[in-house]
């Protein structure tokens, strides 16, 4: 348990400290140009607070399809009203979500001073001030303009601003970049985030590409060749501290610091590399999950609750993620090469800080009519982990009922269930794409699609905000 400890001499100095400003307090009222801190108890707002917001909703009708307004009531609480006793201004530093209606809002507000007067004009000449009740309504709409008067007949004029965000919070515009030869969804491609840009690596069969793009910008892209065999698959791409790997067809795992140059590493006859975590590589080979450190390369085999035979063998992908639980997971996920199989296959593994990864055993998430919210099976498989789910981005699925990013598929109870997605759509244009797809997500917070020659970024309005936990 962490204890925060206080010398006796700084608790002396403290108390000293509060004895020495009380005494200041009783004093006369000071003059709005004089220090911030108030120094009069006489005529001063000590705090503003409100209870809760009314936040205008958008939703279907019960028809399903037009479209039908309602009101919802949030908490305010975790919202911090800033008092300047220079300026004379009161306002939230962290603005409110989009659409919160400040039409009628009962303000709860401790003074110092005989009276209280309100008014909800801008102007200060025009309109009468009105007596303050802790249980009128209020229009906010406007700037407030609050005056507490003391008895000696001394004022303070404060004004009140309700700072609100402009853009609807969970909205995502998607925005075109402009793209380059190398990467046109003709050829093989893997997207990762690395540092301040995002790199796709691409195979044309000629040449291993290493592309990247500033996260920060619309730019160009910076494309250079690496010295990878063309053997290699780019599908493989993993990163695990600063490092990348990547393997070839015939089993060579190679290293490298930057993406471009490159150095062998261990050699594993059908050796595929799927995932990493922080500081260690997972392939299978073999036909069982195997694990390595970077520095040094010592196979261990990974312990799985079901039979071998029920791994992915193909269009695997494998992710690793901070979970909300301050826990670390690890999904894989995949497609067997039966023909009985309608679904993909989901194993997950997780550990806390203080266990060893290598120690905890893969669990498969089995197939069960229970669960009917299993993800189909497609001929790509694209995973990030983006606004604490999962989302997939795949090609068609291999029954044909299914467009290449048609939609989007989510989860958020770590890969168990799957969901169609309806509030974050692909880009129209992309919808049916053919060749191949790459995804990841910046720095940012912005979520890049790759497909069909074209590249698109976006972002979820409120995970652009300064205070993203507060919504």
């Amino acid at each position: 348990m962490y204890t925060k400890k206080f010398q006796l001499t700084e608790k002396l100095f403290h108390l000293a400290s509060m004895l020495i400003l009380g005494a200041i307090f009783m004093t006369s009222c000071i003059s709005d140009s004089e220090d911030t801190n108030v120094q009069n108890n006489s005529c001063y707002i000590s705090s503003i607070s409100f209870n809760d917001f009314r936040k205008k909703v958008v939703g279907k009708a019960s028809d399903g399809v037009s479209d039908s307004t309602y009101y919802t009531t949030y908490t305010a609480t975790q919202w911090v009203w800033t008092i300047d006793h220079r300026t004379l201004t009161i306002e939230n530093r962290d603005s409110l979500p989009y659409d919160t209606d400040l039409s009628r809002v009962v303000m709860n507000m401790s003074y110092v001073g005989g009276i209280a007067y309100h008014r909800a004009s801008d102007a200060w000449d025009e309109d009468p001030w009105i007596s303050y009740s802790s249980t009128d309504s209020i229009d906010l709409r406007t700037p407030l303009h609050i005056k507490v008067v003391a008895t000696d007949n001394t004022e303070r004029k404060y004004t009140l601003r309700i700072n609100i965000h402009t853009m609807q919070s969970d909205t995502l515009k998607w925005i075109p970049v402009h793209g380059n030869e190398y990467v046109d969804g003709t050829h093989p491609m893997k997207a990762i985030k690395t540092g301040n840009e995002i790199a796709v690596m691409t195979n044309n069969g000629q040449a291993v590409m290493w592309n990247t793009h500033a996260s920060s910008n619309l730019g160009e892209w910076d494309s250079q060749a690496t010295d990878l065999p063309v053997s290699t698959d780019v599908l493989s791409l993993v990163k695990a501290s600063d490092l990348f790997f990547a393997n070839t067809t015939d089993g060579d795992m190679y290293t490298s610091a930057d993406g471009i140059s490159w150095t062998l590493a261990d050699t594993k006859n059908g050796l595929r590399i799927v995932g990493a975590s922080n500081d260690k590589i997972y392939t299978i080979f073999d036909n069982a999950i195997h694990s390595t450190g970077i520095d040094n390369i010592t196979w261990k085999q990974e312990q799985i609750d079901e039979d071998a035979s029920l791994l992915p063998n193909k269009e695997i992908v494998a992710l690793t993620y901070a979970q909300t639980t301050q826990q670390t997971r690890m999904i894989l996920l995949g497609n067997r090469d039966e023909a009985s199989d309608t679904c993909a296959v989901v194993w997950s593994k997780s550990w806390a800080e203080f266990e060893d990864e290598n120690e905890e055993v893969w669990m498969h998430y089995n197939r069960s009519w229970i669960n009917t919210k299993q993800l189909p099976k497609f001929s790509q498989l694209n995973l990030i982990h983006y606004d604490n789910m999962l989302i997939m981005a795949g090609g068609e699925s291999t029954d044909g009922k299914i467009k290449s990013l048609e939609s989007f598929y989510y989860s958020k109870d770590n890969g168990l269930t799957w969901w169609k997605m309806h509030d974050i759509l692909p880009p129209t244009d992309l919808i049916g794409t053919e060749g191949y797809i790459a995804t990841t997500v910046d720095k940012n917070n912005f979520f890049w699609v790759i497909a069909g020659g074209k590249i698109y970024r976006g972002r979820i309005n409120r995970l652009g905000f300064a205070r993203p936990d507060i919504y």
